[in-house]
C-alpha cells in the first residue's frame, strides 16, 4: 500500500465513523405561512452554528429558491423563529 492508499482508507475511515455518530439535535425554522423546516445535526455546537445563519433571516421577506416544503422559486417567505432542540 502506498501512502496515497494509505490516506485514502484513513479518510474512508474517518467518514464512516462520523456517518455513524447519531444526530442529538435538530435546528427547527418556522415560516409565516406555518411551514418549517427541520436540520438534523451531531451535536448541539453544530446546531448552534447553523441556527446563527437562520436566525440572521428571522422577520424578512425573502425570495425562495424552491424546496420540499411547498414554496416555489420566486416565492416570498418570511422566516418567523428558529429554535434549537435537543432530539
Amino acid at each position: 500500500m502506498n501512502a496515497n492508499e494509505a490516506i485514502a482508507a484513513d479518510t474512508e475511515a474517518f467518514l464512516q465513523r462520523m456517518l455513524a455518530r447519531p444526530m442529538t439535535h435538530e435546528v427547527v425554522t418556522k415560516f409565516a405561512d406555518g411551514t418549517e423546516r427541520r436540520f438534523k445535526v451531531q451535536s448541539l455546537g453544530a446546531a448552534n452554528n447553523h441556527a446563527v445563519g437562520e436566525r440572521r433571516k428571522v422577520g424578512r421577506d425573502l425570495v425562495s429558491h424552491g424546496d420540499a416544503l411547498g414554496h416555489k422559486a420566486g416565492d416570498i417567505v418570511r422566516v418567523v423563529s428558529v429554535e434549537v432542540i435537543a432530539l
